[in-house]
């Protein structure tokens, strides 16, 4: 059953966004079937993403995303939620 995962980062913005998601790359993470990104109503930034698993969703975090959000010296957001996805159209 597919897994969504959102991260609402109450500090994170669209310059911030970009310049993770430029160390990140463009390719599809494994297991990944949808990615959303952008501001949130009450300020910050907000990224959701559908995985295959949250395996596959743990994994992508831990190896790409920490690293690049380490790298370019930012805060690290609040941990991600999961939730089971019942329906996702792509």
């Amino acid at each position: 059953m597919a897994i969504a995962m959102v991260v609402d980062n109450p500090h994170g913005s669209e310059e911030l966004y970009e310049r993770v998601r430029e160390l990140i790359g463009l390719e599809r993470p494994a297991g990944g079937m949808c990615h959303l990104a952008g501001p949130r109503p009450e300020g910050g930034w907000r990224v959701i993403d559908v995985f295959d698993s949250e395996d596959d969703a743990k994994r992508f975090v831990q190896e790409r995303v920490l690293p690049a959000i380490e790298a370019v010296g930012a805060e690290l957001p609040p941990p991600p939620r999961f939730w089971h996805v019942y329906n996702c159209l792509t």
